[in-house]
């Protein structure tokens, strides 16, 4: 199958990841890992009460719930597939998935995508690969993968000491067609509001409209309360 495979290893071309198996729910909490002080019962609905949480956080100023009823078990969430980017809501995009999965016991998937040789190639000197504007075969081009692996450090950063996540770097066509092709092996999507202009368009941009339509599982939409760019430096 695409994507992940059962052991958390990765079965897609062009992936790299690192860390634990995606899905385990019985590690360390980490921090905030025991969980909120109202967390619901057994069997109870437990996705919109922990996205509502997770909006308190200080760095947020929205976060939205779509297609709750994608859910096939609203009363487990185990593993979250989070789109890290260099978009302006990128920051609070991590704290929200913190906060879900320290409330839910789930496990946190910190996912990038850089643009394939295809998606370059494709890019004319004016033209772009879904939103990163490139020139094909141009040795100053933008190392992606190596900018990929810096924003993925910062948002391993970002998340302090909560310690139940993975990482996973992917090559695609389209950041919103590698989030949506492996949301179906994840409980629940986190991704940034839309952005506007260039940067982080590759993940933020149309991508998020994309991700809401198309994913198999409820997709949590995050808006920051101001800039909280991930520092990629």
């Amino acid at each position: 199958m695409n994507g992940s495979d059962a052991d958390g290893g990765s079965a897609r071309e062009g992936g790299t990841r690192n860390g634990g198996a995606r899905g385990e729910s019985s590690g360390s909490a980490g921090a905030g890992g025991a969980g909120h002080a109202g967390s619901p019962a057994v069997g109870d609905a437990m996705i919109r009460p922990a996205v509502e949480d997770a909006g308190d956080a200080p760095s947020v100023a929205d976060v939205s719930l779509n297609g709750a009823d994608r859910a096939e078990r609203p009363d487990r969430v185990s593993s979250v597939l989070v789109a890290v980017g260099p978009g302006p809501h990128s920051g609070a995009t991590v704290d929200v998935a913190r906060e879900i999965a320290a409330s839910t016991d789930a496990w946190l998937e910190l996912f990038h995508v850089v643009p394939s040789d295809a998606a370059l190639a494709d890019a004319g000197p004016d033209g772009d690969a879904s939103g990163t504007a490139v020139e094909a075969g141009d040795p100053n081009a933008t190392d992606y993968v190596a900018a990929g692996e810096r924003l993925l450090d910062a948002a391993e950063e970002r998340l302090g000491g909560f310690d139940r996540a993975d990482r996973w770097l992917v090559e695609d066509r389209t950041a919103a067609g590698a989030v949506v092709e492996q949301s179906a092996y994840y409980d629940l999507v986190v991704v940034g509001a839309p952005t506007t202009g260039t940067v982080g368009r590759f993940v933020f941009g149309s991508t998020t409209d994309t991700v809401v339509g198309d994913a198999e599982v409820p997709v949590v939409v995050v808006e920051a309360d101001g800039s909280t760019a991930l520092d990629a430096e």
